[in-house]
C-alpha cells in the first residue's frame, strides 16, 4: 500500500499532498502533544515516503548537482541506510518553542510540542534528508539541502 492510501487508512490522520510534491501540505493547526505512539505512526509514513518517492528525491538532488557543478558532472550518492536508521530511531526531546525537531548524522529528535500530524511527518522527513546525499563523496551544505527540500514541497 502506498503512503497516501496508508495515511487515509489511519484514524484521525488526514494528510494531503500536491501532485508532484513529496512533503505533505502543512496545515499550521494545533495538534496533540507529540508522544512515542504518535512518532511511531509518523515514522511509518516517512519510511513509506522515502521508499515510494525515491526517484523524485534523487532527481531533486541531481538537479541541484547540475546547478552547482554545471557541465562538470558531480558524482551524486545517497545514504538510504543511514536515513532509514535515523528515521526508525527517532527520539523525543523536551518541548521547545523555537523548533519542531533537529538532527545530526546519527539521529533525529522531535520536540514534545503540540504539533499537527502533517507538520510532524514533514519534520521527520525534512530531518531525514539532512546528511542524505553527497556530491563527490562530500556532504552538501545545509542551505543546499534546504533548497532541495523546497523543490520537494517543504516550507522550510
Amino acid at each position: 500500500m502506498g503512503y497516501r492510501k496508508y495515511c487515509n487508512s489511519l484514524k484521525g490522520v488526514n494528510l494531503k499532498w500536491e501532485a508532484q510534491k513529496v512533503f505533505p501540505n502543512y496545515t499550521y493547526k494545533s495538534g496533540p502533544i507529540v508522544s512515542r505512539k504518535i512518532i511511531k505512526r509518523a515514522v511509518e509514513v516517512v519510511t513509506r515516503i522515502l521508499t515510494h518517492e525515491r526517484k523524485k528525491i534523487e532527481k531533486a538532488f541531481k538537479m541541484l548537482a547540475d546547478i552547482r557543478y554545471g557541465h562538470n558532472k558531480a558524482k551524486v550518492t545517497f545514504d538510504y541506510d543511514n536515513a532509514y536508521r535515523r528515521v526508525l530511531t527517532t527520539k523525543l526531546c523536551p518541548a521547545n518553542e523555537y523548533c519542531y525537531g533537529e538532527s545530526d548524522e546519527n539521529g533525529i529528535w522531535i520536540c514534545k510540542n503540540k504539533i499537527h500530524y502533517a507538520e510532524l511527518v514533514g519534520t521527520i522527513l525534512h530531518e531525514s534528508l539532512h546528511y542524505f546525499a553527497y556530491f563527490n563523496d562530500k556532504e552538501i551544505c545545509e542551505k543546499d539541502e534546504h533548497y532541495v527540500m523546497r523543490m520537494l514541497g517543504d516550507d522550510c
